[in-house]
C-alpha cells in the first residue's frame, strides 16, 4: 500500500485550514502556523500545498501577509480527492497502472484492484467536513472532562 504520512499531514492541514476559516472568518492561513498548529515539517508541508494547489484543492495568495485558503468548500472536498493527487493507492503495482507484464497470466491482478477500488470507494464517501464534524466532536468531549480526568455524559 502506499497510503504515506504526507496524506495524513495533507488532511490534518486541511483540517486545520478549514476550522480556522470556520471559527476565526480567516480568508488565508500562512503555511507557517498551520505547520505549527498541527506540528508538520514546514518544508514538507509546502510541497503537500503546492501538489493541491496544483490540483484545485486550495489556492495561494501571494504576498507578505499571504497563506492558503480552500478552494472548495469542505462538504464537497471528498478525501478520495485529495488522497489520490497525493499518493495514488495502489500504484506501484504493474496492474493497477495497466502496465504488468504478465497481463492475463497474472492470477492476483484481481486481488490488487479490488483493494484498490475499496480504498478508493471508502475515501469517496468521506469528505473533509466529517474531518471538520469529528474533530468537533473530540473536542467536545475533551472539554467535558471533569477536574478528575473522567469524561461527563455529554449529548454530541
Amino acid at each position: 500500500m502506499s497510503l504515506t504520512v504526507k496524506s495524513s499531514y495533507a488532511l490534518r492541514a486541511l483540517f486545520e485550514l478549514a476550522v480556522l476559516a470556520e471559527d476565526e472568518g480567516r480568508e488565508k492561513v500562512p503555511i507557517s502556523e498551520l505547520s505549527e498548529r498541527q506540528n508538520i515539517p514546514k518544508d514538507f508541508l509546502e510541497k503537500i500545498f503546492i501538489e493541491l494547489r496544483d490540483a484545485g484543492i486550495v489556492k495561494s495568495i501571494r504576498g507578505k501577509f499571504g497563506g492558503y485558503a480552500l478552494a472548495k468548500n469542505p462538504e464537497d472536498l471528498r478525501l478520495s480527492e485529495i488522497i489520490q493527487v497525493l499518493d495514488k493507492p495502489l500504484q506501484s503495482f504493474d496492474c493497477i497502472v495497466g502496465e504488468c507484464s504478465l497481463e492475463i497470466e497474472c492470477a492476483v491482478e484481481f486481488v490488487w484492484k479490488r483493494v484498490d477500488n475499496s480504498i478508493m470507494l471508502e475515501l469517496s464517501k468521506m469528505t473533509l467536513q466529517d474531518i471538520i464534524d469529528y474533530g468537533r466532536k473530540i473536542a467536545k468531549i475533551k472539554m467535558s472532562e471533569d477536574e478528575g480526568g473522567r469524561l461527563k455524559k455529554i449529548n454530541v
